[in-house]
């Protein structure tokens, strides 16, 4: 039974005789009765009778002396009533996130074999978390109870708290405060009778009081502590692999580069294999084919590994494309399950539509219509090229109708293109009607607003220099200069390489080769992409953009940072690209169409990404963050339009939320108030691994996110076990450390019968003046007197 202690105790009631003024012991022994044995002999020693009744009468001499000292020895008879208090029993149990891990134990055969049995499941196949509370609920407390102690069990990981239900062990802690644990459950107890304290944990602890310390602390207090290991106490050797910067989505028909991160730690030269393999759907029986692999050497360091997955999926056509990539253990690795990931990556069978709008036929023009009417499956594209001639047949991409005008309706635009493409022109000049320039600027601008996306390529003539100070201007992810002062020289038959903004975490805009170092070498070097001739001087990035290249010497703006040539940002929902150069041309001089078509399909990708994420282009789905904490709430958020593109105004919308390893199950997401069409669910979640959540119409995916959950850092850090901290505990405090299949062990250090007595209150009452006392005296002077008489000693 897990009862609060406070509760605990019973009163008893004893009687007990005392001398309230006795002497010393050797007073008595050596004083006192000599004394009063030698007064009665020599009271008797010349008397003329025999030996006997000289020794009959110095005896009752001598006690009558003695019956009238214990009378001055005030004796008193107790009566006392006490509080009996059973022995107390405090069980710790860890309840932080590195509890979640499960070990293999396959270092130690004998030990395996120990924790199968006592888990009943191979031992890769349960928590550590698992196995502390099967220890709790087993027979151990049980028989403590039996043999008199009274339990109390405990959670602990950043902060301590008493556990009533086993079921709420969860294991989610972001710290483990091993040592402030046990101090504050002993302080927690104060005036209490607790003898021992028992501690289940992996010894791993990340703050708070020093272990050790707070061990001494329970010395000075008279209570054993005694630990029990959860967990493989093998010297750690480990693996880790771990996503960095997996694609948000991607096109049907597109490889898909993943790049990973592997961390070893107890291996100084050692080999391992990576393994990316496709899955098919949950529950649909496929066997995972493998797609790729590569050899890593360890070093106990890090490694960068980029794994490509082919075009073509395992389920063709597929709306989501299922990895997971899993690094080969070693032969003394114990904890597996950080050794793969697993991921999810949806995918749109949509083809993106663009409208690109050019002002006169530049080389920039020429080469990027090439690439838009090329055929390619995953492009959808119409061009309208302001200069032509009106019996110009304006290009598209094959079986598209020819523009014969650019559309500036707001339906228009939203109904037919995910991404739109202007060139060198003036917007509000699109025709020699002024009111359909500033209708096509406001569609634009609610085009974005609904998650559409905008890409400005700068020209020497126009754009963006004619919209500078309009509203088209507040589009824009850069401010532009209104006072026309801005022109810095430019030597315009000189090549220039970028310099990449973030060259360790490349914008994906900019990802042209998996390996980083190539990626560099391609955007910076005169040897890789041939540099730009002339870019359009902005006065710098709005607040909240991001640069992704800027100019290797030019400044901008008051802070004078690098003078940007390629700022992505958002507006709000929809997304902006500004290229300042017109030169993305040039980069086919030495590679061809291959990173010239590259960067542009990264580019309409991740600008039409906020209109991909529903193929419908209504319904969107995201994740407030990537990732999240084991003991923190996930959010996700959706937004929905009606069939006019307004905000829908349902209370409630429908998603499918799968949870790793389960059936996918319905929740509901209620409107987020005052905001129409913006719903918003926060939930708590059990397990690590890769969430993903959908919204379904018609039985198909129309929008989906993903996220990740992961154990807290601290308890990632390193979450191998610490016999030592565990063993040196309990040896200061004179407990046991043991492993948990050895818990049952740990009663012999529990005798029965342990308890404390401690006095509620006494009663004292007087034997001196009883009738009694005074008919002993007087017998005893009655007799002596008898037998002074019957020999005539009076």
């Amino acid at each position: 039974m897990n009862v609060p202690l406070a509760t605990l105790g019973q009163e008893a009631q004893s009687a007990s005789w005392r001398f309230l003024e006795l002497p010393a012991a050797w007073v008595l022994a050596m004083v006192i009765m000599p004394l009063a044995i030698g007064i009665s002999y020599l009271a008797y020693r010349r008397e003329p009778i025999k030996p006997r009744v000289r020794a009959t009468l110095i005896t009752l001499r001598s006690l009558s002396f003695l019956a009238l000292l214990l009378v001055l020895f005030r004796p008193v008879r107790v009566e006392s009533r006490e509080n009996v208090e059973a022995a107390g029993v405090l069980v710790l149990v860890d309840d932080s996130a590195s509890m979640v891990r499960k070990d293999s134990y396959n270092a130690d055969p004998a030990l395996r074999s120990k924790v199968r049995g006592f888990a009943g499941l191979p031992p890769e196949q349960v928590t550590r978390s698992e196995l502390a509370r099967r220890f709790v609920e087993g027979p151990f407390l049980t028989e403590l109870e039996q043999r008199g102690y009274q339990t109390q069990t405990f959670r602990f990981a950043d902060a301590l708290s008493p556990v009533s239900d086993f079921e709420t062990l969860t294991a989610k802690g972001r710290a483990t405060h091993l040592g402030s644990a046990l101090s504050n459950a002993l302080a927690g107890q104060r005036n209490r009778f607790i003898t021992d304290v028992v501690i289940l944990s992996d010894g791993r602890f990340t703050g708070g009081i020093d272990p050790f310390e707070a061990g001494q602390g329970a010395r000075a207090a008279g209570v054993e502590v005694h630990t029990m290991l959860v967990g493989d106490p093998t010297p750690e050797v480990n693996l880790t692999i771990e996503m960095l910067d997996a694609p948000t989505g991607v096109l049907q028909g597109d490889e898909i580069s993943l790049p990973v991160r592997i961390t070893s730690s107890g291996v100084d030269d050692a080999q391992s294999e990576v393994l990316l393999e496709e899955l098919g759907p949950e529950g649909s029986g496929l066997q995972p084919r493998a797609v790729d692999r590569q050899d890593v050497t360890l070093d106990g360091s890090h490694a960068r590994v980029v794994l490509v997955a082919p075009s073509a999926g395992l389920i063709p056509n597929a709306s989501v494309r299922r990895f997971r990539i899993r690094l080969t253990p070693l032969a003394k690795e114990n904890l597996l399950d950080d050794n793969q990931v697993e991921l999810s990556i949806p995918v749109t069978s949509a083809r993106l539509r663009v409208l690109y709008v050019e002002g006169f036929p530049r080389y920039e023009y020429r080469f990027l219509r090439e690439l838009l009417r090329s055929g390619d499956e995953r492009i959808q594209a119409q061009i309208f090229l302001m200069s032509a001639t009106p019996d110009f047949s304006q290009d598209a991409s094959p079986g598209m109708p020819s523009l014969k005008r650019i559309p500036t309706d707001r339906r228009e635009l939203l109904d037919n293109y995910d991404v739109i493409i202007l060139g060198d022109l003036d917007p509000y000049r699109i025709s020699a009607d002024p009111a359909r320039g500033e209708e096509f600027v406001a569609s634009l601008r609610e085009f974005l607003e609904k998650g559409g996306g905008l890409c400005v390529i700068a020209g020497e003539y126009e754009n963006p220099r004619a919209v500078a100070g309009t509203e088209f201007a507040g589009l824009l992810p850069v401010i532009l200069d209104t006072t026309g002062s801005l022109a810095p020289e430019q030597n315009t038959n000189l090549p220039k390489s970028p310099i990449l903004a973030t060259p360790d975490a490349p914008h994906e805009i900019l990802r042209l080769h998996p390996d980083l170092e190539i990626n560099r070498a391609l955007w910076e070097n005169p040897e890789g992409l041939p540099g730009f001739l002339w870019f359009s001087p902005t006065l710098g990035a709005k607040p909240g953009s991001q640069v992704l290249l800027s100019h290797p010497k030019l400044t901008a703006g008051p802070s004078r940072e690098p003078a940007p040539i390629m700022v992505a940002g958002y507006y709000p929902s929809g997304r902006t690209l500004f290229l300042g150069i017109e030169s993305t041309w040039r980069w086919r001089k030495r590679f061809q169409n291959r990173y010239h078509h590259r960067f542009w399909l990264n580019a309409l990708r991740w600008l039409a990404l906020g209109r991909l994420k529903g193929t419908d282009r209504k319904h969107r789905l995201d994740s407030l963050e990537p990732s999240y904490l084991l003991d923190e709430p996930v959010a996700i958020e959706a937004r929905i339009l009606d069939d006019d593109y307004q905000p829908s105004e349902e209370p409630m919308i429908e998603v499918q939320w799968q949870t790793p390893g389960k059936q996918p199950e319905t929740v509901e997401v209620g409107a987020i108030e005052g905001e129409p069409g913006r719903y918003r669910l926060s939930r708590n979640v059990e397990r690590i691994g890769n969430y993903q959540v959908w919204i379904e119409k018609d039985g198909m995916r129309i929008a989906s996110t993903e996220f990740e959950v992961l154990l807290p850092s601290q308890e990632t850090r390193d979450p191998s076990p610490d016999p030592a901290a565990l063993e040196a505990m309990a040896q200061i405090t004179g407990g046991k450390a043991l492993s948990i299949t050895e818990g049952m062990a740990l009663l012999e250090a529990f005798p029965e019968g342990q308890e404390r007595r401690l006095p509620v209150a006494s009663e004292l009452t007087d034997i001196w003046d009883r009738l009694g006392t005074l008919l002993a005296a007087l017998f005893l002077f009655t007799m002596e007197w008898i037998l002074r008489k019957r020999y005539e000693l009076i």
